[in-house]
């Protein structure tokens, strides 16, 4: 279900460090790995892939240092890092209009980065990330309130996923508020891209995904290198891999049932729900849909909850690294 983007690919990591012309004061730190391999694993690594790792290294630092909004200065700033650029376009692919309106501070206005950075939700927000959910969640799926998905299924989700959590709000209305948009955020997750996304290119569950494989990744980071102290930093990256692998995403989807819930079109709902290698994926794309949805409501704790407490998605120790 991975779907790596032009602009952040292994090939394309390397290329802000020399736009920065940082790579330069990397390499004269190592030995020469122009010559080839040698005895040590360090120096048979090629000059792309130790500028790639000390790339992420270097984010790293200066995210658990100073946070995102200096992520979003170095990359954009520093590094000149352009996500429209042309090399970073990914194939042109049929376009669909997009008639829904998306929020009143989107219209018209492309957000830069420095928006971002600076960017706090204000404190009678609904969510955590009012922003990223709007961007995910289109004000156009109210219009499936109150189907028979919405009174049959969504408290089922619901209850098995703990919602609604508890939330010390002042007034009533939000919490109530809150909860509907909860109850549309939920499904949209399990809405599969085969029944509305050709008319309509945001209701589906792809941008909820996308934001639940990264902070998936981020969750699961955080786990490995505080449970594993002591351990080389390659092994943490192999163990973090084998966990997170897709066969066993969708698999905690599957054993609470969940499966059973999602939205196909009708023309392909029977191939998907009696043939493994097409239903398989679409569960993994719901449970990271999940997560995307909790990070953008509840924010990070929320996914911690549900990766660990309700999944549990460490029942499956992967072989050892």
């Amino acid at each position: 279900m991975r779907r790596p983007s032009p602009a952040i690919g292994s090939e394309a990591l390397p290329e802000p460090g020399r736009w920065a012309r940082t790579h330069c004061a990397v390499l004269a730190m190592l030995p020469d790995l122009s010559r080839g391999p040698s005895d040590t694993s360090d120096l048979s690594l090629g000059r792309n892939r130790v500028r790639r790792s000390v790339f992420w290294a270097l984010f790293g630092a200066i995210y658990l240092c100073f946070g995102m909004p200096e992520v979003y200065r170095v990359l954009f700033e520093a590094f000149g890092m352009d996500p429209e650029d042309e090399s970073c376009q990914p194939k042109l692919r049929r376009q669909l209009e997009d008639v829904d309106y998306v929020s009143a501070e989107f219209e018209n206005k492309q957000i830069s980065w420095q928006d971002m950075a600076s960017y706090r939700p204000p404190q009678d927000a609904l969510f955590a990330h009012p922003r990223l959910f709007r961007a995910c969640v289109p004000p156009g799926m109210h219009r499936f309130r109150g189907n028979i998905w919405d009174f049959d299924s969504r408290p089922k989700i619901m209850e098995a996923l703990g919602y609604p959590l508890f939330m010390n709000d002042r007034i009533p209305e939000v919490a109530e508020a809150r909860n509907i948009e909860l109850g549309l955020g939920l499904q949209l997750a399990f809405l599969h891209s085969s029944k509305y996304k050709f008319e309509h290119p945001r209701f589906c569950l792809e941008r909820l995904e996308y934001v639940g494989q990264k902070i998936q990744d981020l969750v699961m980071a955080e786990r490995l290198l505080m449970k594993h102290l002591d351990a080389p930093g390659r092994w943490i990256q192999e163990r973090h891999r084998r966990t997170l692998m897709n066969k066993f995403c969708g698999r905690y989807l599957r054993d609470r049932h969940l499966h059973h819930f999602i939205i196909y079109g009708e023309s392909v709902q029977d191939k998907f729900e009696h043939n493994r290698r097409l239903r398989n994926p679409a569960s993994t794309a719901v449970q990271q849909a999940i997560h995307g949805l909790a990070y953008t409501i509840y924010g990070k704790p929320d996914v911690r909850r549900l990766m660990f407490q309700v999944f549990d998605f460490e029942q499956i120790q992967p072989k050892a690294v």
